[in-house]
Parts: structure tokens; C-alpha cells; sequence
């Protein structure tokens, strides 16, 4: 290279990292380090129900803001093969939308968040980050991770019977801000393992120990107890083999007295841990709402066999529960040695096989074209860092094939995202594109925030008077009218609104109020087949004295959920355990 393009290339990432690169970064830095750990009062549940992900999701809109405004700015759009492969892929995956037994309001929520994932892709090419830049990437997910090790640590340990938080001291798997152990449980191996991989990128100036070195050391000592608390079979294997792949990469690059000591910490966790489990007061908890293994040996071959009996279209976007539960009650009635459908399953707890039951094979051609792009620039890795690359995504990929951690937690598919980044930065050829007319990008780049921010706000809002409405008693209506927001409580806003006409029309003898309600409910129960859902229908038909009807919406419960008793009625059901 010339002193001239060398001159010219420091002119370039003068140019174009200077403007923006610092606003991105912090953008990344508050979803890490602030936003992720937002705590508000929820009913529970996934996605935007849970309002730590409400908050994360104002901050990501910024940072995707940033990336797009750096395009603007420069007008040049920088772009790798990976970025057309990833794009491919998202219109693989957004393509059976447009199927005519798609059901798109369903399934928007999971599309946007795909297509911003891919938008935040973009926005982090666009910038030339300098080492320590590209680093400090890792550096907020980690701080994330720790920040969250030592909420558990409290939760565990020092967190009162009667607290804010509603923890529950009794069960005491210290879940952090996720309300879900196996989420905690993948974030924190997720954590442990770029742990590792820093502490072999960082190396010793003259012998000289930083605060990163110890904050790297530090690392297993604050996550691997908590890994062992929360009794998470996902996180231990996720930690287990994310850290021995890392093993080799560990030993040839960091120093040997790094080795030895992170050795030490290895051990001196492990003795906490064994320590901690080897106490009177302890013992392996489980949460009976989780799906265990013997369930998921049960949903697996359901969830397959859904597959082929449709493997071209799939049931429809937005229609996996409705098609699995009606699916499996029929093979059960034909065949009563087949299992019955496990009831509100809305997800098959694997990644491939919900994109493939409700889209065909189109999507799940998209995933695997997905994962061989990634793997394909692992294999380019410079030699001796190729299975510490893929022990950083282990964790969390290996938590996708179990359960569904990218709808329970936005901020997984953010440290999703940014280890691909990581990968493709390494080996990728960056290509360049002139662009002359950038008005409209810029327009959608400083609208994009402002919408996201308004919605996710109320969304908020509303959450907070939903679950005041649900746990206030006696009831106060008022709550419920002050949702602000019920496009993102679609579900439990119905579910209450409708519930409390159906009390309100037994409770004062109006017929009205409850032929609305069945109206509502007969259709609702066409997309979401809940039990309690048929048990306050057959309670309105029931106080209608339409015994007839009553009987057959009976005999369809037993034929969706031939393992349930239907005939013991509660007018007082349960709103909460019925939208989970």
C-alpha cells in the first residue's frame, strides 16, 4: 500500500467514524448497561408484556436511527456479502405473510423485530469502528450480563420475603429481570463465554494487570454459582460447551499467567457453587410452568409431524396454537395411544419448527441459508479462532432449539445480532455504494425513533393499568378504561375487558353482556383455542340456560383437551393464568 492510500484510507474512518459513531455506541451502551434492566409490574408473559423489552426497544430504535442517519450523512451505503445472504433470508422468512391462510396481525410483531434486527445489521456496518470500539460491543453485552449476575445474587440471597418485585423467595431461582430462569440462565452462560473469549484478546502490557483482567476474572466467579441455582439444564449445557470451545482459543493466545489464574477462578466458582448446593437450605427447584424434557419429547414429533402434513405453506403465519392443538386432538381421537396437544402451547419450543409449521419450507430454507452464511464466515476466520467464534453464539442458539428466549427477551436478539456483526467485521470485504437521493431514508431514520419511542411509552402505560386492573380487588373498571395502548395488549385486553362484561352481565342478570361475550369468544376460539376460554363460554351458556349448546361447546373442549375436566365451572376465572 502507498503512503497515498494509506493517507486516504485514515482519511476515510476520519470521515466516516467521526460523526455519529459515538451517539451509536452510547445508544448500545444504555440498552445494556440501563434499559435491559427497567423493572415495572407485569401480568408476565413474552415480548412486549414484559416491560423491560418496552424500554430496550426505545433505545434499539435510536441506534437503528443512528446507522441510517450515518448513511445519510455520508451517502454511501456499506455493505458486505453477508448483508445481501441476511437479506435474502429475511424475505425468505417474510414471504409466506402473504400466503391467503396467513393471519398478518399475528404475526407482526415477530416480523418487525426480524426486520429491525436486520436494519440494526446494517446500521453497525456503517460505521469504521477503531479495535477498541469494535470491542467495547462486547464489553456492554458482558457489563449486561454482570449487571444482572449480581441482581441475582441478591434476589438469592438478600431479597426479603415481602418485596417490590414480587420475587418469589419460596421458589427462589433468581431470574434477574427476565422473569424466566432459562432466559437468565443463556444470558448468563452467554456472558461467561465472551468472558472468556476478551480475557484471551486482552493481553498483558509488561506484566502489568488492568481492570479489565480483573473484571474478566471476576466473571465466573459471579455467574457460574447463579448457573447452578437456577437448575437450568439450557444454561449448563449453553456455559458448559460454550467455554470448552472457547478452551483452545484461550490457550494460545492468552498469557500463561492469565491461564493460571482464570483456571483459579474456574475452581473457586465451582467450590461456590458446590458449596451452595451442598447446604441444608437448598435444593434444585423447577418451575412447573417451564416444559420439561419429557414434554418436549411429546411436542417435538407433534410439532414434525404438523410439518409434513403441510410442508409447502405451512398452517398460516400467526396460526401455529390453533393448528397444533386441532391437529393433535384429531390424531388423538382417531388414535387415543396418540398424545393429546399439550394445551396453550402458542410455540413449539424450537425455532425451526415454528417457522416451519406455520410457513412451510420456504422459512425454514431461510434459516438454514441463515446459519450456513455464519458459518461459512466462521470457517474464514484467521486459523486457532474458529470454535471459539462459534462457542460465542452456542449459548443462545443452542437455547432457540429449546425454547424461545427472542420472545421473552429483545435484548438476546440484540446480543444475537452483534456476535454476527463481530464474525462478519473479522473476515468480511466491505463493498460501497454511492447513494444520490437519501431524503426518504432520512425521513424514515428521524421518524423511526419517534414513533417507536410514543408507542413503547404507552405501551408501558397501559401494562401498568392492565396489571393494576388485574390485581386491584375489588375491581375498578377504571383502570381498564385508561389503557391507552390495546394494539400490544391485544390478547390480554380482550381477555379482560370481555371477562369483566361476562361477570358484570351473570352478576346483574343482563342477557346482553353475555350474548356478547359468547359472540366474542366463539371467535376468538377459532385463533386462540384456550382452555379457559371454553370454560367461561360453557359458564355464559350455562347462565343463558342454553344447556344444549352448553353441552356441545363442552364436547369441543373435550375433543381439543381430552385430558381436562370441563364439567366444574368457575364464574371467577382466572384472567391471568388464561393469557400466559
Amino acid at each position: 500500500m502507498t503512503v497515498l492510500q494509506l493517507e486516504g484510507t485514515r482519511l476515510e474512518q476520519k470521515r466516516i467514524s467521526k460523526p455519529l459513531v459515538r451517539y451509536f455506541l452510547a445508544t448500545i451502551g444504555i440498552i445494556f448497561i440501563v434499559a435491559m434492566h427497567y423493572f415495572q409490574h407485569n401480568p408476565g408473559g413474552s415480548g412486549l408484556e414484559l416491560s423491560f423489552n418496552a424500554v430496550v426497544w426505545i433505545s434499539f430504535s435510536f441506534a437503528i436511527s443512528f446507522g441510517l442517519l450515518e448513511i445519510c450523512r455520508q451517502q454511501i451505503w456499506r455493505y458486505s456479502r453477508l448483508t445481501l445472504l441476511l437479506f435474502a433470508c429475511c424475505v425468505l422468512l417474510t414471504l409466506p405473510i402473504f400466503y391467503p391462510n396467513a393471519d398478518a396481525g399475528a404475526a407482526f410483531n415477530r416480523l418487525f423485530t426480524l426486520w429491525a434486527g436486520f436494519l440494526f445489521f446494517v446500521s453497525l456496518q456503517q460505521f469504521v469502528f477503531t479495535h477498541q470500539q469494535r470491542q467495547r460491543l462486547l464489553w456492554f453485552i458482558l457489563i449486561g450480563v454482570l449487571i444482572e449476575a449480581v441482581f441475582a445474587w441478591y434476589q438469592y440471597l438478600w431479597i426479603p420475603a415481602k418485596n417490590p418485585i414480587g420475587y418469589d423467595t419460596i421458589a427462589n431461582r433468581p431470574y434477574g429481570i427476565f422473569q424466566q430462569p432459562n432466559v437468565m440462565a443463556s444470558f448468563l452462560a452467554t456472558g461467561l463465554v465472551i468472558g472468556t473469549y476478551l480475557l484471551a484478546r486482552i493481553p498483558l502490557y509488561r506484566g502489568k494487570w488492568s481492570w479489565q483482567h480483573v473484571t474478566l476474572l471476576v466473571t465466573p466467579v459471579l455467574t457460574i454459582p447463579m448457573l447452578v441455582v437456577l437448575n437450568s439444564r439450557t444454561g449448563w449445557l449453553g456455559a458448559i460447551i460454550g467455554v470448552a470451545l472457547m478452551l483452545p482459543y484461550l490457550r494460545r493466545f492468552a498469557a500463561k499467567q492469565v491461564q493460571r489464574l482464570w483456571l483459579l477462578m474456574i475452581a473457586l466458582s465451582l467450590s461456590l457453587a458446590w458449596n451452595i448446593a451442598s447446604t441444608e437450605h437448598w435444593s434444585p427447584k423447577s418451575n412447573s410452568a417451564e416444559v420439561t424434557s419429557d414434554a418436549r419429547g411429546v411436542i417435538y414429533p407433534q410439532a414434525y409431524e404438523i410439518f409434513t402434513t403441510k410442508p409447502l405453506t405451512g398452517y398460516g403465519y400467526g396460526k401455529f396454537e390453533a393448528a397444533y392443538i386441532t391437529q393433535t386432538a384429531l390424531w388423538h381421537n382417531e388414535d387415543p395411544t396418540q398424545h393429546a396437544g399439550v394445551p396453550s402451547l402458542d410455540h413449539p419450543h424450537n425455532e425451526l419448527l415454528f417457522w416451519a409449521d406455520e410457513g412451510g419450507i420456504m422459512p425454514l430454507i431461510g434459516l438454514l441459508l441463515a446459519a450456513f452464511a455464519v458459518m461459512v464466515k466462521i470457517r474464514k476466520a484467521p486459523n486457532g479462532t474458529q470454535l471459539a467464534l462459534i462457542g460465542l453464539f452456542f449459548p443462545i442458539v443452542f437455547h432457540t432449539q429449546l425454547e424461545y428466549p427472542f420472545y421473552h427477551s429483545l435484548v438476546h436478539w440484540l446480543t444475537f445480532i452483534i456476535l454476527i456483526f463481530w464474525v462478519d467485521n473479522l473476515t468480511a470485504k466491505y463493498h460501497k455504494r454511492s447513494l444520490q437521493y437519501v431524503l426518504g431514508l432520512k425521513v424514515f431514520a428521524l421518524i423511526t425513533p419517534i414513533f417507536i419511542s410514543s408507542f413503547m411509552v404507552t405501551t408501558l402505560y397501559s401494562g401498568w393499568q392492565l396489571t393494576k386492573f388485574e390485581t386491584t380487588r375489588p375491581v375498578n373498571i377504571d383502570y381498564l378504561l385508561k389503557v391507552n395502548n390495546p394494539w400490544s395488549w391485544k390478547n390480554r385486553f380482550d381477555w379482560d375487558l370481555q371477562l369483566t362484561q361476562l361477570q358484570l352481565g351473570i352478576g346483574s342478570d343482563k342477557p346482553a353482556l353475555i350474548e356478547d361475550y359468547i359472540q366474542w369468544a366463539t371467535e376468538k376460539a377459532k385463533t386462540w383455542p384456550r382452555p379457559a376460554l371454553y370454560q367461561n363460554l360453557i359458564l355464559a351458556y350455562d347462565a343463558l340456560g342454553n344447556k344444549e349448546q352448553a353441552s356441545q361447546i363442552r364436547d369441543e373442549a373435550l375433543f381439543l383437551f381430552p385430558d381436562l375436566d370441563f364439567e366444574q365451572q368457575n364464574s371467577q376465572a382466572n384472567a391471568t393464568s388464561a393469557a400466559k
